[in-house]
């Protein structure tokens, strides 16, 4: 695309110069469009960026490693390993298509569209931060701790958001849902309670497969 956007305002700009990279009647018909204003001002400078952009992920796949090995006992990748019982957070990146993963030596950004069945991927890591994570936000909650993720508490007492609680008798439901706007994927959490929907960015929220978990089964119950 970003090819195509430098090559069409080339060839406008070279007609000038009676350098014909297009056919004149098909360059006089692209410009007196709609879209003829913003290829003449933008084309080129749009182009570069979008050349940029996805040269990126040609760069990072270049140096990525060969292999990467997700099983029972932790992750492994070129020079980063970690147990899965050193694991602390994940936040998921939907806009950059990654997972952070931070673990008690440092952070790991999963590139999931650097891999093979980044779907599989990715389901088969939640699984794995959830079995991991759950059973410790259990434990907190029963001994009475308030556990942060993100802009959300949650507690014995329920779910605060933007310091309001809801209760769990007021919860009536929770889920996540995917969008894209724009070109830009995100996904976003929706809790209904008493009625009202309340909106969250999972981007903003720490280890929201743990929470989502968490929530399902606690209302469930």
């Amino acid at each position: 695309m970003g090819l195509i956007l430098i090559y069409l305002s080339s060839a406008a700009l070279l007609e000038s110069l009676s350098i014909y990279l297009l056919p004149h009647a098909v360059l006089r018909a692209l410009l007196r469009s709609q879209f003829g204003f913003f290829l003449l001002l933008l084309g080129i400078p749009s182009g570069l960026y979008m050349l940029g952009w996805r040269g990126i992920d040609f760069f990072l796949w270049a140096l990525s490693p060969r292999l990467l090995v997700v099983d029972a006992q932790g992750l492994r990748s070129g020079k980063t390993a970690f147990s899965w019982r050193d694991l602390q957070s994940v936040v998921r990146r939907h806009d950059q298509d990654r997972m952070d993963l931070r673990h008690r030596h440092g952070k790991y950004r999963l590139r999931m569209h650097l891999w093979s069945d980044a779907d599989h991927l990715e389901e088969h890591v939640t699984e794995r931060v959830i079995s991991t994570l759950l059973p410790r936000v259990h434990k907190q909650v029963v001994a009475g701790e308030e556990v942060a993720f993100g802009p959300l508490t949650l507690s014995e007492d329920g779910v605060a958001l933007k310091r309001k609680l809801f209760q769990w008798d007021d919860i009536d439901s929770i889920r996540l849902q995917d969008s894209d706007d724009s070109g830009l994927a995100s996904r976003t959490l929706f809790l209904t309670a008493n009625g009202r929907l309340h909106k969250v960015d999972e981007e903003k929220i720490v280890n929201a497969p743990v929470l989502l978990a968490y929530l399902s089964a606690r209302l469930e119950s």
